[in-house]
């Protein structure tokens, strides 16, 4: 989601992300790589689409890493090549851990990150986009015969969140890691990352 920086919030916007692991990481990478697409950033699953903030950070991060010490880490799989019709956005769909994605979702879509989003939450991992229509399905099908290479696993394990911030001051691309905090921890060995 991009804000345009006239309309950043008091707090800036707060999100939440799982990475992917290795080697199906580095696998998505390079499938992301060689697909047409504006933005690249590391595969991820937003677990909390980007919100503004009603208090500062630490306030909100406290009240985020208090849901994630309530549950534990599970299996997610990846499932077939999807793609949004309203963005022309291609994307894997989640099969495994698609139950467990919304429960976590909507514990934490309250108090203080609560928000009302846009769209119907939808677990997946975007892979290209936006595609030209004109475009569409010659790139679909690329994805989809990239993505059936044997060798691959598709399953990994959900343990750890990401709590992803972008200042009020910041570029509208301009989203800071400020920890990671593995699943069912209290939160107090929370990892604090870059403010850069």
């Amino acid at each position: 989601m991009t804000t345009k920086l006239s309309e950043l919030p008091e707090w800036g916007s707060f999100a939440l992300v799982t990475y992917i692991p290795e080697p199906l990481g580095s696998f998505l990478h390079a499938l992301r790589q060689a697909l047409p697409g504006e933005e690249k950033p590391q595969a991820h699953i937003t677990v909390l689409p980007p919100r503004p903030l009603k208090a500062d950070v630490n306030s909100a991060s406290r009240e985020a890493q208090i849901v994630l010490g309530r549950f534990k880490p599970f299996l997610v799989e990846l499932s077939e090549v999807k793609s949004f019709p309203e963005t022309n956005i291609l994307y894997l769909d989640i099969a495994g851990g698609n139950g467990a994605l919304h429960d976590l979702h909507d514990a934490l879509n309250t108090g203080l990150l609560t928000y009302e989003e846009n769209f119907d939450f939808l677990p997946h991992l975007t892979i290209s986009g936006p595609i030209p229509k004109k475009d569409l399905a010659k790139v679909r099908t690329a994805a989809k015969k990239a993505w059936r290479q044997p060798l691959r696993e598709t399953k990994f394990e959900v343990s750890e969140l990401v709590a992803l911030w972008q200042p009020q001051n910041g570029s509208p691309d301009d989203w800071n890691r400020v920890w990671s905090q593995k699943l069912g921890d209290s939160g107090s060995s929370a990892r604090a990352g870059s403010m850069s």
